[in-house]
């Protein structure tokens, strides 16, 4: 259950997720995700970017393929940014702003036991997303992680 107070910080923690978005040097897309605990505390940040010490030029920023196979999704980046700091996400909501969680992310999400997910992203979504939207969706709702999309107004 969703108290009326909860959607006034859940809008809160949506706007730190789109600032640390702002971060990325992704020229296509910015994302960002921010972890919560239980009593508000923030636990983690991520944004859509290269791995610590590999080089993000421009060149291969720029170049589709390339960047696709160095990036890391930011609710990746928020966990292993927990992780790194010894932070246990167990229980957590995670914010996530730009584009909604894809099913590769949602197994990251499911192991370390983030219990709710709470997306700003544009409506329509782009094509390429729809498919693994629909797989997050049904990990989702099988292992009982609730999510909640607030649309991004553009």
């Amino acid at each position: 259950m969703i108290m009326l107070n909860s959607i006034k910080w859940d809008e809160r923690y949506l706007l730190l997720a789109e600032h640390a978005s702002s971060w990325s040097k992704d020229p296509s897309k910015q994302i960002g995700a921010v972890a919560v605990g239980y009593s508000g505390q923030i636990l983690s940040q991520g944004y859509n970017g290269f791995p610590r010490g590999i080089l993000d030029s421009e060149a291969r920023l720029n170049d589709r393929e390339l960047k696709y196979k160095y990036v890391v999704h930011a609710e990746m980046n928020a966990i292993y940014n927990a992780t790194l700091n010894g932070v246990s996400l167990n229980g957590a909501t995670l914010y996530v702003y730009g584009l909604p969680v894809c099913s590769e992310c949602a197994k990251g999400i499911v192991q370390v036991g983030i219990k709710r997910v709470c997306i700003k992203a544009p409506m329509p979504l782009p094509e390429r997303w729809v498919s693994s939207w629909d797989m997050t969706k049904k990990i989702f709702n099988e292992v009982g992680i609730d999510y909640m999309w607030l649309k991004d107004q553009e």
